[in-house]
């Protein structure tokens, strides 16, 4: 009897008129027709497409090379190159720059395996700014514990004494375009949490970024921040108006090159060793004075004259 059950219901299976498959295949369209219909999300962009290309000259030291390297987690948009030859005329950069479709330019350059300088320039018609960058701390530093997600786009923050002079202005708006990340950009996220901040300190600005914690309960009521690196001093030396070159707009009459500044630190060593051997030609002649004084008269003295 249960075999010729099991035979009934295979032939009604068969015919298509048993069992639930006429259901089914019944709500089969129902289900099609029924799917939802996502809206398609499309990122929108507000700001110009730009990119920054970034790069260093040859002779550079593990330690810049590890700041170029930071400048480039910043920077979503950036684009790095090859080293740059320092025979070749700066105007070539421009070049360069407009053969990889980039607007802007960070071009660091390495003098004497001690000194840094960073070139910032807008390609297309300038204005370009050149500084020393000193104190360098990067990313790797034990000290600096902050960490962020990779190509979130930064708050950048700048202290009210740019607003004071006319190149401290120029400067911001300089500053602003390289390291403000479009909107929208393929290789961003639209994240914001950290900042860079720069302020001016005697004359210097003082780049330094930091991570963004919100609160949290039981922890922190406010928002904190916690340094991520790297950081690092810009002192400006000079502004000109085009892409590398041009009319100077600004020269630091207080700037002391690195050269100069060794040297006069050399000067007051040497007028310390001076002093040194002037102190013992003294104190050498002021034995033998006091020596042949204390000496008894010399009775054979006259037999040599």
């Amino acid at each position: 009897r249960g075999a010729g059950m099991a035979r009934k219901r295979s032939r009604a299976n068969d015919d298509g008129t048993g069992g639930t498959s006429a259901p089914a295949a019944e709500a089969a369209p129902a289900s099609s027709s029924s799917e939802v219909k996502y809206p398609t999300v499309t990122r929108k962009t507000t700001h110009v497409k730009k990119k920054v290309l970034v790069l260093c000259s040859r002779g550079v030291t593990s330690t810049n090379i590890e700041l170029l390297e930071d400048i480039l987690k910043l920077l979503p948009h950036g684009r790095k190159d090859n080293k740059f030859d320092k025979r070749e005329l700066l105007s070539n950069l421009t070049e360069i720059a407009q053969l990889a479709g980039c607007h802007y330019c960070l071009y660091f350059e390495a003098r004497k395996m001690k000194d840094l300088y960073l070139w910032a320039a807008h390609v297309e018609g300038g204005p370009s700014a050149k500084f020393l960058v000193q104190q360098v701390k990067p990313m790797g530093d034990l000290r600096l514990t902050g960490n962020c997600l990779l190509g979130s786009r930064a708050i950048l923050s700048f202290d009210k004494a740019f607003g004071a002079a006319a190149h401290l202005q120029l400067l911001r708006v300089l500053l602003r375009q390289v390291f403000a990340v479009p909107k929208g950009h393929p290789r961003s996220k639209p994240f914001h949490d950290h900042v860079i901040s720069f302020s001016l300190l005697r004359g210097r600005i003082i780049v330094r970024h930091y991570q963004v914690l919100a609160p949290q309960h039981g922890v922190r009521e406010d928002d904190s921040l916690v340094e991520i690196g790297p950081r690092l001093a810009l002192t400006p030396i000079k502004m000109l108006a085009g892409a590398f070159s041009g009319q100077t707009l600004y020269s630091n009459e207080k700037y002391v090159s690195p050269n100069s500044a060794r040297s006069q630190l050399k000067r007051k060593a040497s007028r310390q060793t001076m002093g040194h051997v002037k102190q013992k030609e003294r104190h050498s002649r002021r034995l033998n004075e006091e020596g042949v004084a204390d000496l008894p008269e010399d009775v054979f003295a006259d037999v040599f004259e």
